[in-house]
């Protein structure tokens, strides 16, 4: 937190507000914070949760505190990859009628500082339901993620705490109601900054190498299909074809991707362990679809499954980057 404050301090435009909610840390955080709170070169405010409230409730409480046009989000490992990045969004933003709703691309520090590409054009890229569809995959990292405060305000809510892609939902629900989405394609975020020289692996320290680790998993991907299903809803602009859309992206470009993933980090009980936990009945949303399209999109989990786990490592290595861009256009 204070490395990332520090790489902060030296951005060159002024009229900047922090706001930092520390969801009831068990460190010395909160202290280090007061400390630093005179001394910094904006204000900071700071709000620390007298309990855990989880990370949905915890994400919107911190854009809830915010006092300015637009809120900046980044995550508690991530900061502000250059000097004038904000200056950048600023006149963005005021060169295209502010737009509502936005994201920008990624440098992943302990990666070796790659590139994380979600966006592929600086430009406003329109709104509605299908605009919603199309780039919701890009909120799963909410490092980066922009809000115009009022909209913001307008559609949160508490619905879905507790499914941990609160982020995914109030996008989708602002897009689909008609509120403008932007990209910018300019990367504006260092995410997993290291600390003293230490590298972390996330999530890849925790999954299964040795097959009596092995357990059913689903990676949360049904809460995915649900808080997106749900907030087409909740917008009014669901329809059979947007719910078979949402499984047939699941399945056939999410779904896959993971399980490659897990191959290429050494882990196939892992892998093996999201194609037990993704057969596609065991989700609620499952139901929804009529019995042709249940049919279809159980064929596209078999051959999903057995594509991923029959493709060799170096060609997902290969193929991954061109691949995203292929459904990003």
């Amino acid at each position: 937190m204070l490395k990332s404050l520090a790489i902060i301090g030296n951005q060159t435009y002024q009229n900047i507000e922090i706001v930092i909610s520390d969801d009831y840390s068990s460190d010395n955080t909160a202290e280090k914070i007061k400390e630093l709170i005179p001394l910094y070169k904006y204000p900071i405010v700071f709000n620390r949760n007298e309990k855990n409230e989880g990370y949905d409730r915890n994400y919107r409480r911190s854009i809830e505190l915010a006092s300015g046009d637009y809120a900046f989000v980044i995550g508690n490992d991530d900061s502000i990859y250059r000097k004038d990045s904000i200056q950048f969004l600023v006149d963005f933003l005021k060169e295209n009628n502010f737009p509502d709703i936005g994201f920008c691309n990624i440098i992943e520090e302990s990666s070796g500082s790659s590139l994380i590409q979600r966006a592929t054009c600086t430009c406003v890229l329109g709104a509605g339901a299908d605009i919603a569809m199309k780039y919701y995959s890009c909120f799963s990292f909410v490092g980066g993620l922009i809000y115009k405060k009022s909209i913001f305000d307008k559609y949160n809510t508490n619905k879905y705490d507790g499914s941990i892609y609160v982020q995914m939902y109030l996008s989708v629900l602002m897009i689909a109601s008609g509120q403008r989405l932007f990209s910018l394609k300019e990367p504006m975020v260092i995410k997993d900054i290291l600390l003293d020289g230490s590298f972390r692996n996330g999530y890849r320290d925790t999954i299964a190498r040795r097959w009596k680790d092995y357990k059913v998993v689903n990676n949360g991907l049904p809460s995915v299909i649900n808080v997106l299903i749900n907030a087409l809803i909740d917008a009014k602009e669901i329809t059979q074809q947007r719910i078979k859309f949402i499984y047939k992206r699941m399945y056939g470009v999410t779904f896959p991707y993971w399980i490659l993933d897990f191959k290429d980090n050494g882990a196939l009980p892992e892998a093996v362990g999201l194609i037990a936990g993704m057969v596609p009945y065991k989700s609620q949303d499952f139901k929804r679809l009529n019995t042709l399209n249940k049919v279809s999109i159980f064929i596209l989990y078999l051959f999903s499954s057995f594509f991923a786990l029959i493709t060799p490592v170096f060609i997902f290595k290969k193929v991954k980057s061109r691949f995203y861009q292929y459904f990003k256009k």
